[in-house]
C-alpha cells in the first residue's frame, strides 16, 4: 500500500469526531498516572524531569564485532541496567515513564508542588546513577564496554497524557520541562540542570553546581561519602550493597547462553520479544519529530488553547503511525514525547526495496502534515515534521524490568537516524549516504548533501512533488507519450494503453519543467 490523501484525511476526520471533549486539569493529589491519564483526560502536571543518557552508546552499538557474544553481552547490560534504573527511580519516588532506548526519562511530582523536594530528588538520581554506573554496575561487566553517562534535568508544568494503539499506549509528558531536561544534556559525564530547576535547590545542593557558559548548571561531581551523607540530610536512601546484590542474582536469571536472537522472514511481533526473544536483521530506522510544537503547547494558557493543541497532537500522532503501520507495513517502536520512532524490516534482507519503502513513509507523513492534517486542523499551520532515517542491521527486543518493558532497537543505523532527526529543520528528510546510495532514481534527484544534517536532506518533499517530477521525466530528452481520451477526460502517459492512443513528441520546452 502507498500513502493516500483522501485516506489520510479521511482517518483524521473520523478520529477528531470520536475523539470527544479534552479535559485538562491541574494534578492536586497523588495517583497511578497510566490509569488516570488518557487521550481525552490529561493533567497538568508540576514536576522535575530527569533525562539519563548512555552517553557513549551509538559507539557500544557500532563496534565492529560480528561475535555472538557481543550481541548478547549487550543486550544482557541493557536489560540488567534499565531493571536496576527503573528500581532506584522508583525506591526515590519517581515514576519511570520510560526509556528511549538508552535515555531514561523519569518524573518527580511527589510531593504534590513542592518544588524544592522535587528538585532535590532530581539532582541526587543524577548523582545516584554516576555513582551507581561507576562503582557498581560497569566493575559487574568486566567483559564489555563501560557505560558513560549524561544528564539533565529541569522543573516546572508539563501536560500529562496517554496516547498509542490497540493496547500499547504509552505515558507522554508535553511542554518545557519535559523537553529542555532532555535538550540540555551534552557530553559524557556532565550531569545538567536548568536555571528553573536550580533556583529551586536548598543551598547544600546548590553549592554543588556551576553555571556554564551556554546557560544549563552543571553538578560536580562528589565523593560517594559525600553522596551518603546527602541522602541522608534530605531523607533518601540508596543501599550500594543491596543494588549490587541484585546486579549479579539478574546476570544469574538472564545468563548468556539463554539469550537468543534470530532472523525475521514475517513482520516482527514485538509484543513477544523479550531478553530470551530477540530479532536481528537488516532494517531501516525512522525518526519523526513534530518541529515547533513545545513552543506551541507552551503558548497556549487558555482551557480552550490547552484542549486544542491536546487535540493536534494526539491526530498527528496517531495519524503518522498509521502512515507508518497501516500504509507502508512498517512497526511503530515508541512515541518520544512530540517524537515517533518506526522500523522498517521486509522484505528481508532486500536493502533497496526497504530503502524505497521507508522513504517513501517519509514523504507520506510530510504530505499527510502538510495537506490533509493542516486542512483539518489549521491550527497546526506552524508545524512541520523533521524525520531522519537510516539503515543497517539492527537488534530489536523488548527490555527492562517486568510491566515496563520498553521497544528498543540497538544499532548503529538507530543511532544515525535519531541523529539525523535532531540535525534537521522541520519539512526536511534526512537519510545517510548509505541511503542515498540505495534509493531508485526517481528518488535520488530530490536528495542533496547538507553539511548541517551531515547527510543528504531534501526539503518539503511531498507526494505531489514527486508525482510532479515522474511527471516531468516523460518529457526528458523528447521521448515520445501517449494522449488518451476517456470519459474522465484526457489522461497523458509514457506507454500507448490502447490502439486508440495518439503519440505525440513533447518540445524540449516542456521537458526541463518539474
Amino acid at each position: 500500500m502507498s500513502w493516500n490523501s483522501q485516506r489520510s484525511e479521511d482517518r483524521i476526520r473520523k478520529h477528531l469526531e470520536s475523539m470527544g471533549e479534552i479535559d485538562v486539569a491541574p494534578l492536586r493529589k497523588e495517583a497511578n498516572l497510566e490509569q488516570l491519564l488518557s487521550e481525552t483526560t490529561c493533567r497538568d502536571i508540576y514536576g522535575a524531569h530527569v533525562y539519563i543518557h548512555i552517553s557513549n552508546f551509538s559507539h557500544l552499538a557500532s563496534v565492529k564485532d560480528s561475535t555472538e557474544n557481543y550481541y548478547k553481552r549487550l543486550i544482557q547490560a541493557v536489560h540488567i541496567y534499565e531493571r536496576a534504573i527503573t528500581r532506584i527511580v522508583t525506591d526515590l519516588g519517581g515514576v519511570l515513564i520510560h526509556f528511549q532506548g538508552p535515555k531514561l526519562h523519569a518524573l518527580f511530582y511527589r510531593p504534590i508542588e513542592q518544588g524544592e523536594q522535587l528538585a532535590t530528588r532530581a539532582v541526587l538520581l543524577q548523582l545516584i546513577l554516576k555513582d551507581f554506573v561507576k562503582t557498581i554496575f560497569n566493575p559487574a561487566f568486566p567483559d564489555g564496554e563501560d557505560f558513560t553517562i549524561a544528564g539533565g534535568a529541569d522543573l516546572g508544568n508539563a501536560i500529562g497524557t496517554m496516547d498509542g494503539m490497540n493496547g500499547d499506549r504509552e505515558l507522554l509528558f508535553l511542554g518545557s520541562p519535559a523537553n529542555h531536561a532532555a535538550k540540555i544534556i551534552s557530553s559524557a559525564h556532565r550531569l545538567r540542570l536548568t536555571p528553573h530547576l536550580y533556583d529551586a535547590l536548598p543551598n547544600d545542593l546548590k553549592a554543588l553546581c556551576i553555571q556554564t557558559d551556554d546557560g544549563p548548571y552543571q553538578v560536580q561531581s562528589v565523593p560517594s561519602t559525600t553522596l551518603d551523607t546527602l541522602l541522608n540530610t534530605h531523607g533518601l536512601t540508596w543501599n550500594r550493597a543491596r543494588s549490587a546484590r541484585q546486579i549479579q542474582n539478574d546476570k544469574e536469571q538472564f545468563p548468556l547462553e539463554a539469550i537468543r536472537y534470530s532472523a525475521a522472514e514475517a513482520p516482527i511481533d514485538l509484543d513477544q520479544l523479550s531478553i530470551f526473544n530477540n530479532k536481528r536483521v537488516c532494517a531501516a530506522s525512522i525518526f519523526a519529530d513534530i518541529s515547533g510544537f513545545t513552543r506551541y503547547i507552551d503558548t497556549a494558557t487558555s482551557r480552550e488553547e490547552m484542549q486544542m493543541a491536546l487535540k493536534v497532537f494526539h491526530v498527528i500522532r496517531k495519524e503518522t503511525a498509521r502512515i507508518i503501520t497501516t500504509d507502508f507495513d512498517g512497526l511503530r517502536i515508541q512515541y518520544q514525547g512530540d517524537r515517533i520512532q518506526g522500523l522498517f524490516h521486509l522484505p528481508q534482507d532486500q536493502e533497496k526495496t526497504i530503502v524505497k519503502k521507508v522513504v517513501e513513509a517519509a514523504i507520506g507523513l510530510q504530505s499527510a502534515m502538510e495537506y490533509p492534517l493542516k486542512a483539518c486542523l489549521p491550527q497546526a499551520k506552524d508545524l512541520r515534521l523533521a524525520i531522519g532515517i537510516d539503515i543497517g542491521t539492527t537488534l530489536v527486543s523488548q527490555l527492562g524490568a517486568r510491566g515496563q518493558r520498553d521497544r528498543i532497537c540497538l544499532g548503529e543505523a538507530v543511532e544515525r537516524a535519531a541523529q539525523f532527526e535532531e540535525r534537521s529543520a522541520g519539512g526536511q528528510i534526512a537519510i545517510s549516504t548509505t541511503m542515498s546510495l540505495l534509493l531508485p532514481n526517481e528518488l535520488t534527484s530530490h536528495f542533496h548533501y547538507s553539511a548541517t544534517v551531515q547527510g543528504y536532506a531534501s526539503t518539503d518533499l511531498t507526494a505531489e512533488k514527486v508525482a510532479r517530477t515522474a511527471r516531468a521525466s516523460i518529457y526528458q530528452n523528447q521521448t515520445p507519450v501517449f494522449l488518451h481520451a476517456n470519459a474522465r477526460g484526457l489522461l497523458i502517459s509514457n506507454t500507448a494503453q490502447s490502439n486508440q492512443a495518439t503519440p505525440i513528441s513533447p518540445s524540449q520546452r516542456y521537458a526541463s519543467k518539474s
